[in-house]
């Protein structure tokens, strides 16, 4: 069995993430550490091949943002199981690495895999697709459609705030049922839903200081009713995390959700991590700590 490995996509960010994961082997080996490379073109590919090479190796290192960190945990979810896993962050908002202090810098973050201990985090998922940060439907989810990828490099995480206002105001409303744990429903008539696993939302680390990786539960902010008038307090709400605070905003917490349109004619999709995902009704559910990923050593656990 080898000690690492890592695994990047050869198409994302040119010839850089070859570069780093070339680094991470040298260092590797500098410390009698044994590693293999291996390139993807595809997230299927990558799932694949995770899948079936899983018990060859003690930790998987994983360079780029939470969509390269999101098809690690989904194949562990199609697997069944998992093995330790190292981040290099790669991405222009790396929400899961921020909420687990790995830093950014890229010789940091690989002396963390080298260096670090194992902290035990939940797996929160679809029953197709693991959610590394936030699942988004309404205005949230046509927002982050909209968002390329040469904005979120010129403008970062200011870009998300941007054009989701632009959004909330545009956009029309969506009535669904939130099915939530063993207690009961709420219908809501919303601009938008949000799911998140971590306190880090668009870069944003103070969004809901309530939620960690290691939880237990999937936090549910939900837009009740929306007023113009009332959006300059929304976004500061947002930007310090005190969304409790909004009369017109639900937070739900539970370690299940069913989320379904009232309308059975009303295709409503949803976003995951970013990407397109499926359309409701959807079901979300918790693994606790399923998955060890590895933090600085210094890391409260």
């Amino acid at each position: 069995m080898k000690d690492y490995l890592v695994i990047y996509n050869k198409k994302a960010g040119s010839d850089n993430n070859e570069k780093i994961a070339k680094h991470f082997n040298k260092r590797a080996q500098q410390n009698r550490r044994s590693t293999d490379l291996k390139a993807t073109t595809s997230r299927k590919e990558a799932i694949e091949f995770i899948v079936d090479h899983l018990a060859h190796y003690r930790t998987l290192v994983t360079i780029g943002g939470d969509g390269s960190i999101n098809t690690v945990f989904t194949a562990f979810l199609r697997a069944k199981k998992s093995i330790r896993v190292g981040i290099i962050p790669g991405g222009t908002v790396n929400n899961f690495a921020k909420a687990l202090n790995i830093p950014e810098n890229e010789s940091e973050a690989i002396e963390v895999i080298l260096t670090g201990k194992p902290h035990a985090v939940d797996l929160i998922h679809t029953q197709k697709r693991a959610i590394i940060s936030s699942l988004t439907l309404g205005t949230l989810a046509d927002m982050a459609r909209n968002v390329s990828q040469n904005e979120k490099r010129k403008w970062g995480p200011i870009i998300y705030l941007i054009k989701g206002i632009k959004q909330l105001i545009a956009k029309k409303s969506y009535r669904i049922e939130v099915h939530y744990g063993n207690s009961g429903s709420k219908i809501y008539q919303t601009r938008f839903l949000l799911a998140t696993t971590t306190n880090s939302i668009g870069g944003f680390t103070n969004f809901d200081t309530s939620a960690s990786p290691s939880d237990g539960k999937i936090h549910l902010v939900i837009l009740k009713h929306f007023s113009i008038s009332r959006l300059l307090g929304y976004v500061g709400y947002f930007l310090t995390g005190q969304f409790q605070k909004v009369s017109d905003v639900d937070q739900l917490q539970a370690d299940q959700f069913q989320i379904s349109t009232t309308d059975p004619d009303t295709q409503i999709e949803t976003r995951i991590d970013g990407d397109p995902s499926e359309q409701l009704p959807i079901k979300l559910n918790v693994e606790r700590k399923f998955i060890d990923v590895i933090v600085p050593d210094h890391q409260g656990s």
